[in-house]
């Protein structure tokens, strides 16, 4: 029986749609994101969803911000140097890396995703230039961030095992953070 507004407030109303959205994410990607499959597990009409979330778009943002946010909020492991500390973030964001691909590949037609696409990868940037920054020379710096995104994605894309995919960031993190050895 679908459950009367007055029961819950608008916060716990969002949330349980964001946790809902969430695990459909986590399961079937953008693709199973589904306002009515949604309305439908939570008891409520698709209109009670639209309320909150305007389209399937807005839904997947948030659900997805809310996913980031709790990785970026997340304290890393004893880390010893901005080489660990970058390897860890990096891992964590491959649990998300599907849902990242799909956000690229909608915001070619969705302004909306094309406005979090762009909030989410300036972001990153920033992370890993903050990350990095100190340890490179200033004018290698957006180059040294660039290289190692090329070689996240080139790791997730292929598929690597954990192992594997830890010693290749770590290889080229390593060859980026490299001093020039005086001569």
């Amino acid at each position: 029986m679908p459950r009367k507004r007055l029961e819950q407030t608008r916060d716990e109303k969002v949330e349980e749609i964001l946790a809902a959205a969430e695990t459909r994410l986590r399961e079937g990607g953008y693709e199973a994101l589904s306002i009515a499959g949604i309305a439908r597990d939570l008891g409520v009409a698709q209109n009670a969803v639209y309320w909150y979330f305007p389209s399937k778009d807005f839904l997947f943002v948030q659900a997805l911000r809310r996913m980031l946010d709790r990785i970026v909020s997340s304290t890393p492991p004893a880390v010893t140097g901005p080489a660990d500390q970058v390897i860890w973030f990096a891992e964590e964001l491959q649990s998300l890396h599907r849902l990242r691909a799909s956000l690229a590949e909608r915001a070619r037609s969705s302004p909306v995703l094309a406005g979090f696409a762009n909030e989410v990868n300036g972001g990153l940037r920033g992370m890993l230039t903050n990350a990095l920054a100190g340890h490179i020379p200033d004018e290698e710096l957006p180059l040294a961030v660039e290289t190692f995104i090329a070689t996240v994605d080139g790791a997730v894309l292929e598929h690597r095992e954990p192992e594997e995919r830890r010693a290749l960031l770590l290889y080229a993190l390593e060859r980026i953070l490299r001093q020039p050895q005086p001569a």
